[in-house]
């Protein structure tokens, strides 16, 4: 059996109890600032089933390794961090010879 700090709750469990206590807080704040204490107090049930479904949902990302393998044809369309590549390098292809241009103009002396 892995001990306890190499699970993926121990990772888990306080970043689920930083944002929950987060969020009550700030509850707990507009309530003061409000004066609406019975109000807010009716919208936690929802916020409380808001906060687990989404603690729920990052747990078995987190917890089934639900992450997909990229296939071939995926990898050889040119999109996401290749597309940023290519029009990084053509900014900085023309900034280049723009700087060339105006340094042979004698612009900036």
């Amino acid at each position: 059996m892995k001990p306890w700090k190499d699970s993926p709750f121990a990772y888990l469990v306080p970043v689920v109890g930083a944002v929950g206590l987060l969020v009550l807080s700030l509850m707990a704040y507009a309530a003061f600032l409000t004066g609406a204490w019975i109000s807010i107090l009716a919208c936690t049930p929802a916020i409380l089933v808001t906060i687990a479904l989404v603690g729920g949902m990052v747990s078995g990302m987190t917890l089934f390794s639900a992450e997909e393998e990229e296939t071939p044809e995926e990898a050889a369309r040119l999109d996401g961090v290749a597309l940023f590549d290519r029009v990084a390098s053509g900014l900085v292809e023309l900034v280049h010879r723009a700087a060339i241009r105006l340094h042979l103009r004698g612009v900036g002396h």
